[in-house]
Formats: structure tokens, C-alpha cells, sequence
């Protein structure tokens, strides 16, 4: 008992002494040292005590770093398996995207090339309409020509029976055949007039 108490500290024989001075006798100083000096014993750690205790937080240490160590082989294997099934997700999607992205794409193509086609056959068959208008302008108008020369040689007859008729006539010719003959030459141009609005 007294080497455990050297072993934290305590000075027993110091004690022991300190109390044969007081008046205790060798046994009384002995016994009370024993009795004072249990309970502190009890709760001081000793050497070995506090070896035990480093070995516990070792031995801990060590647990708890391999729990750690398996939690994150664990948290890994999961983050891994996570990200493959994402990326297997979304190389899905991705190809479903491009998948109808091609299909809108033929499909557009299509209907372009369809109103492109239309389109040229319209104005086609406009420019060919256009054509054969102003082939038929082409062909009214030389005849249009054609008419309006004969009616410009007809006039000229005209006026030149008229001077004619004035020359034969002057000094003989009454006021009524004076109108007569304005009549014949109104009817005339009127005629004419008839004429080429019928051709316009």
C-alpha cells in the first residue's frame, strides 16, 4: 500500500512521522496514513492507468480510422456508382436528342425541298405565261400597226378626194352639199375612231 502511494507521490514516511510527532504512536501514525491515503490512492491515476488509457485511444484511433477508411471506400463506391448511372443517363439522352434532332432536320429538309420544287414550277409556268402574252402583245400590236398605217392611207385618200371634190366644186357647190360632204368625211373618221377602239 505504501508503494502505491510513493508511486503517485505521496511521502508515507514523511506522513507517518509528521503524526508520531503530534502524538501518535507508531501503529496510530501508520494506520492513519493507510486510511487517509485509500481514498486518494482510489482516485489517482497511476502510471499503468494512464498506459491503459493511451492504449484505449490507440486501439480507438485506430478503429475509428478504419471505420473511416471503410466509409469512405463505401461513399466512394457509391459516388462512383452515381456517376456512371448519370453519365449513362445522360449519353441516353443525349443520343434520343440528337436522334429526333436529325429527324426534324430530314423532315425540314424535305419540306423545303418540296416548296422549293413547287416554287420553280410556278414560276415557271409563270415566266412561260408571260411569254406567250407578250407574244400575243407583239403579234396585236404589229397588226395594230398594220391597221393604223391603213387607216392613215385612207385618211390621206380621204382628205385628198375632199380637196379634189373643193376644187371641182368651188363656185358650184351649195351649202347643202358643203354639208353633205362634212357628213361623209365626220362618218369617216368616226369610222375610224370605231375602229381602232376596237382593236385597243
Amino acid at each position: 500500500m505504501f508503494d502505491a502511494m510513493e508511486a503517485i507521490g505521496l511521502d508515507t514516511l514523511k506522513a507517518t512521522r509528521t503524526l508520531q510527532a503530534a502524538g501518535f504512536d507508531a501503529a496510530q501514525a501508520e494506520a492513519l496514513v493507510t486510511v487517509l491515503g485509500g481514498p486518494v490512492l482510489g482516485s489517482v491515476a497511476t502510471r499503468e492507468d494512464v498506459r491503459d488509457v493511451r492504449v484505449a485511444l490507440r486501439d480507438l484511433r485506430t478503429e475509428l480510422k478504419a471505420e473511416f477508411d471503410g466509409l469512405r471506400t463505401e461513399l466512394k463506391t457509391e459516388v462512383d456508382g452515381l456517376r456512371t448511372e448519370l453519365k449513362t443517363e445522360i449519353d441516353g439522352v443525349r443520343t434520343e436528342l440528337k436522334t429526333e434532332i436529325d429527324g426534324v432536320r430530314t423532315e425540314l429538309k424535305t419540306e423545303i425541298d418540296g416548296v422549293r420544287t413547287e416554287l420553280k414550277a410556278e414560276i415557271e409556268g409563270v415566266r412561260a405565261e408571260f411569254k406567250t402574252d407578250i407574244g400575243q402583245l407583239r403579234e396585236e400590236s404589229a397588226g395594230m400597226r398594220g391597221d393604223i398605217a391603213l387607216l392613215g392611207q385612207e385618211m390621206a385618200e380621204l382628205r385628198s378626194e375632199v380637196s379634189e371634190v373643193r376644187l371641182h366644186a368651188r363656185g358650184h357647190v351649195t351649202k347643202a352639199q358643203m354639208y353633205r360632204l362634212l357628213l361623209v368625211q365626220a362618218t369617216v373618221i368616226v369610222g375610224l375612231v370605231v375602229g381602232l377602239q376596237q382593236l385597243l
